[in-house]
């Protein structure tokens, strides 16, 4: 499955030291296991969460790829 990444996802996740976007980048990458939950509230595309530690990455995903879309820590992604 193809994963593609959001210019929002991309500027917040340089700023992280190499050990952390290792994190994450392994976590992504074995999509769709891992910690997902799907958020309530959202229509279509339906937002799913990704826990890595005390980060959140937010996806949608549909048959041909994933796309994901922001992440942050726990108190400030879903503001």
């Amino acid at each position: 499955m193809k994963i593609s990444y959001s210019k929002t996802f991309e500027k917040k996740f340089s700023k992280y030291d190499r050990k952390l976007q290792k994190k994450i980048f392994n976590a992504i990458q074995n999509l769709p296991d891992g910690d997902v939950k799907k958020l309530v509230g959202n229509k279509i595309p339906p937002i799913f969460r990704l826990r890595v530690s005390k980060y959140r990455v937010l996806f949608h995903q549909n048959e041909e790829e994933i796309k994901i879309l922001k992440v942050d820590s726990r108190g400030d992604i879903y503001k």
